[in-house]
């Protein structure tokens, strides 16, 4: 596996990062044994970052993978607005984590620059976290192009998350030309980039996975990409791409047949955005929020892009015996 250096905190970290949004309870139905399993193989073929946050409910699947391992970094990140609300969000990071110091936080999600300024308590302890060794290394993730260009100028920030993929979807305002202006704008000033969104939410994971992928890892202004995974055959094949090695036949064939699922989080906001453009009519509001008939849905991949709270997921249907081991 192939690893960068933060800047010059002494952090190193995979070029591949594991996502585990994936992992919670809001997107798959894995027992959390299989998603421990899971993390642990990853690491084991090298991949030593690994991506949470609080609302993605996998924080202690982390735990309980690695406790007491000093060789995996952790990102994690808080939607804090306040100076206090960043204050609780990282202390409840390190208990969580049984951790003494984070690796790596992030001022989660940041819209604009209007937002950015209306959390500026927020960053204010963060930076202060920082300076008082509870934290390595800070930063911000961001689906903006006008928030990554600011974070360049933010002397402070080590590390960004921007939303970056082969078709630019998930990109708030502009296009992918646009982002990697951004990207080459904070790799000038010395700042890791870390690109999430790199399937999309999964609308680019039939078909196009491999292309979407190598695009990233061959890309001179990316030093890290997060996914998310399900699967030890998910993991073999993004540590190969990770690489530069040749897929199998069979691995590639196995990967591209797996079924998907269209998932809308809670955290849709009932903008009805994604209904006219589902060309099976497989979407419908339900009480205020999007729903979805699977058995209309053909994973086209059209609703994701033009979702503005980034609320909807294709994700790989865990295996029949995975689902009747939980069931049981």
């Amino acid at each position: 596996m192939r690893y960068v250096q933060v800047g010059d905190t002494g952090l190193r970290i995979s070029r591949l990062c594991f996502g585990t949004l994936q992992l919670g309870p809001m997107l798959t139905h894995l027992p959390p044994i299989q998603a421990v399993e899971l993390l642990i193989y990853a690491f084991e073929r090298n991949i030593n970052t690994f991506d949470t946050a609080k609302t993605f409910r996998s924080r202690d699947l982390l735990t309980n993978a690695f406790r007491n391992n000093p060789d995996v970094v952790i990102i994690d990140k808080s939607p804090a607005r306040t100076y206090e609300e960043m204050e609780r969000d990282i202390a409840e990071s390190l208990v969580e984590l049984d951790r003494e110091e984070a690796d790596i936080f992030l001022l989660y999600d940041v819209r604009s620059c209007e937002d950015f300024t209306m959390r500026q308590g927020a960053w204010d302890y963060l930076k202060e976290a920082k300076e008082m060794g509870l934290v390595k290394v800070i930063g911000l993730s961001t689906h903006s192009v006008e928030v990554a260009e600011m974070a360049a100028d933010l002397q402070e920030i080590d590390l960004v998350q921007v939303a970056f993929n082969l078709t630019g979807a998930g990109i708030l305002d502009g296009d992918r030309e646009a982002m990697e202006r951004a990207m080459g704008k904070l790799k000038e000033r010395g700042k890791t980039v870390c690109v999430i969104k790199p399937l999309a939410g999964g609308m680019l994971s039939r078909n196009m996975w491999r292309e979407a992928l190598e695009f990233l890892f061959n890309h001179p202004l990316v030093d890290c990409v997060c996914v998310g995974m399900t699967t030890h055959e998910e993991i073999d094949a993004n540590c190969s791409l990770a690489n530069a090695e040749t897929l199998s036949s069979e691995l590639l064939d196995s990967l591209n047949k797996m079924p998907l699922k269209l998932i809308i989080l809670d955290w849709c906001n009932g903008c009805e955005a994604c209904i006219p453009v589902c060309p099976q009519q497989a979407l419908y509001m339900h009480v205020g929020f999007a729903k979805v008939i699977q058995e209309r849905c053909d994973w086209c991949g059209k609703c994701g892009p033009v979702c503005p709270e980034q609320a909807i997921f294709l994700v790989p249907v865990p295996p029949k015996e995975v689902l009747e081991e939980e069931d049981t």
